[in-house]
This record gives C-alpha cells, sequence and structure tokens, in this order.
C-alpha cells in the first residue's frame, strides 16, 4: 500500500474510533508503539496522522506524557470518504468442509473491514449443486457478477471452482468477465493454472507442497515404508501440490514411490475406498480432513485399523471418536494478507502479481501410528 494510503487509513481508523466514544474526553491514547503495533503501520506515518487529528483539535498532546482526547470541544471534522465494496466470490460444486473453511477466511476478512474501511458483500458464496451443467454455472456466476457491477463493487476475492471437468475454463471465463468489468481480482487458496505456473493474478494461499512434504514425514516417522495418498476426482491444485510434497517425502525417505499408491477418485463410492484398503494401504495421507474423516468412518465400520493424516483441522477434526492428525489452517493470516493484496492492487492496478504464503501448523492427535510400521 502506498504511503499516503497507509497514512490515510490510519486517520480515518483513529477519527472513527473517537467519534464513537471508544475514547473518553480527556482519555489518554495507547502508547503509540502499541498503536502503530495494532494498526500494522510505522512509526513516522502514525506520527503524521495524530498531527492531523491535533490539527484539527481532536487530540492534544503532551511530551513525555502521551495524547489525550479533545473531541467534545470541537465540532465534527468532514465526513469519512465512504467505504469501499469489495465481493467474494466462492462457488462450490456441493456442501462439504471447504464451506467451513472458506468461511473461516472470509470471517477473518470481514472483521479489517474498518480497519481498511471497506465493506464486504457476501452474495457471491454459493453451491451449485453435484451435477450441475457448465451453462447452468457461467449463467448463476454472470447474475452475481452483475449484481456486483451495480452494487460498484471494485475488487473481488474469487475462490476458483474444484471438483468439475471444465473447471478450469469456468474460471479462467470468470476471470475475464470480473477483468471486463473493472474489479480487482485476488485469488484465494489456489490459483487458476496447474504448479508450477503462476497465472498473473495476485493469489494468497499456504505453502502446500511443504504441508504435503510435513504431514507425510509425520507418518514415516523415521520408518521407510509405503504410504498412500488419497483424494477427490478433479480437485483444486492445492491439492496436487500436496501430493508432490508426499512424493518429496518419500523420496527424501529413500522410498521408491508406485502409482498404484496414489489414489483419486469418487469418495462416495465405497467401493473405491475398499478397493484402497484391500490394495494394502495402511498409512494414507489424505487431501483433507473431509476425506480423512471418510476413510476413518470406513475403517471403523470393517474394524480396519489404520494410520490417518489430513489437512485444514476443521471444526470436527477434533471430536471423532480418533481424533484426527492434521495441517492447521492459517485463517487469521490468509485473511489480512488477501485485505493487504487487494488494497495494494487497487492503488496499484498495473503492479506484478503478488503471491503470498501463511504458514500453518501441525496438530498432532491420534489417528496417527495407532498401527506401528513393520521393520
Amino acid at each position: 500500500m502506498a504511503k499516503s494510503g497507509k497514512l490515510d487509513r490510519v486517520y480515518h481508523e483513529l477519527t472513527r474510533r473517537i467519534q464513537r466514544g471508544d475514547y473518553a474526553n480527556g482519555e489518554r491514547l495507547p502508547t503509540e508503539l502499541m498503536l502503530c503495533a495494532e494498526l500494522d503501520v510505522s512509526r513516522p506515518t502514525l506520527s503524521r496522522a495524530l498531527a492531523r487529528l491535533r490539527e484539527e483539535g481532536m487530540i492534544s498532546s503532551t511530551q513525555g506524557s502521551g495524547h489525550y482526547i479533545t473531541w467534545s470541544d470541537v465540532a465534527y471534522p468532514a465526513e469519512l470518504p465512504p467505504a469501499i465494496a469489495l465481493g467474494i466470490l466462492s462457488p462450490r460444486m456441493e456442501a462439504n468442509e471447504s464451506g467451513f473453511l472458506f468461511e473461516q477466511i472470509f470471517k477473518s476478512i470481514a472483521a479489517l473491514s474498518q480497519q481498511f474501511n471497506f465493506d464486504l458483500v457476501w452474495n457471491g458464496v454459493m453451491t451449485l449443486g453435484a451435477g450441475a451443467t457448465r451453462q447452468a454455472i457461467i449463467n448463476k456466476i454472470d447474475g452475481v457478477i452483475e449484481r456486483y457491477q451495480r452494487s460498484g463493487v471494485k475488487g473481488v476475492f474469487f475462490i476458483p471452482i474444484e471438483f468439475h471437468p471444465f473447471a478450469a475454463e469456468i474460471n479462467q471465463l470468470i476471470l475475464s468477465k470480473l477483468e471486463r468489468d473493472g474489479m480487482s481480482v485476488v485469488l484465494l487458496d489456489s490459483d487458476v493454472v496447474r504448479w508450477p505456473a503462476r497465472s498473473r493474478w495476485d493469489l494468497i494461499g499456504i505453502d502446500n507442497v511443504g504441508a504435503g512434504m510435513l504431514m507425510t514425514r509425520h507418518l514415516l516417522a523415521d520408518h521407510p515404508r509405503r504410504i498412500d495418498f488419497l483424494c477427490e476426482r478433479f480437485s483444486a491444485n492445492t491439492v496436487h501440490m500436496r501430493m508432490l510434497g508426499y512424493q518429496l517425502a518419500l523420496l527424501e525417505a529413500g522410498v521408491a514411490l508406485q502409482p498404484s499408491w496414489q489414489h483419486e477418485g469418487e469418495l462416495n463410492q465405497p467401493d473405491f475406498i475398499t478397493e484402497l484398503l484391500a490394495s494394502g494401504a495402511r498409512d494414507v495421507v489424505c487431501a483433507n480432513d473431509f476425506t480423512a474423516m471418510k476413510l476413518l468412518s470406513l475403517c471403523s465400520q470393517q474394524g480396519v485399523k489404520i494410520n490417518v493424516v489430513g489437512f485444514d483441522d476443521n471444526e470436527y477434526s477434533a471430536l471423532l471418536g480418533i481424533p484426527l492428525t492434521t495441517w492447521k489452517q492459517p485463517f487469521n493470516a490468509i485473511g489480512h494478507n488477501a485485505v493487504v493484496a487487494m488494497m495494494h492492487r487497487l492503488q496499484n492496478p498495473d503492479a506484478s502479481p503478488i503471491h503470498t504464503i501463511a504458514q500453518g501448523e501441525l496438530i498432532v492427535r491420534a489417528s496417527c501410528h495407532s498401527v506401528k510400521p513393520k521393520n
């Protein structure tokens, strides 16, 4: 964000707080160090914002003591500029765990609306239906984009479609329409091209390759052996990046990867997972917690003991009969990075694309090493 943009943001945020009575007349503001940390701004920029408030009579400053509110002694300053309208576009084929995950990211974005002076429009959060055709999806999304255009939305946080045979084509079509209507775009979670290629759009996500390596290493636990990978058909690029991390971890451990250890299919078909277990899979990296939960459920029904890890740490991961070891998504960091990227894009439309990676963490629970690896 440009320096003047940061200055305006801090000035307007402090003005808003004073106007709504967050600080009483005569009350001392938090220290400059505290405000810098809270508002994510440098000391010089904060000092300039405080100087503007002082010039308008909203605060007074005493050297060595701090800054004090004098709001009740003055008339209201000029109105704050109107908030920027930003939209969400998150089309999902069916209700699954991704809805929970993305909702957490959207909430973290919405929590920053006051600090960054924007209104968040949620019209683009939709479930399309597993059998939705290419044209039906396009028609529904066209309607959302048209509403956003009429409402003056300036930027859109877009989560690309997955689990559809025409996903790549539809995602590119969506981006071209948003660009045509003058809306800036920040991609969340996944790019619209296959890794390691990068599109020309800003992208906020996680290190999926590194996460895949970490979870596979955890399963290996210094015992090189067969490890399987399980995911759904037509999964997002992020899943294939996790699979690459899985492959690299096996290579690192000196394990000769077999193609039959990688399983990509329809998880709602019981025969698919039954065949996986019949093949001898007993240590499985699952593409996400939703997949891991399905696998654990079927294993429990069949009395099969298995080591399983997932990704995301969804709301049920710790509540299963066998709590799931998983990789926790950094929702707040993703949301913050997304808003910063959007503000930068709105002020610098011709800047090079940003790719920001947030770091998650391994959460160890009981779903690993219930079966001891063979020596």
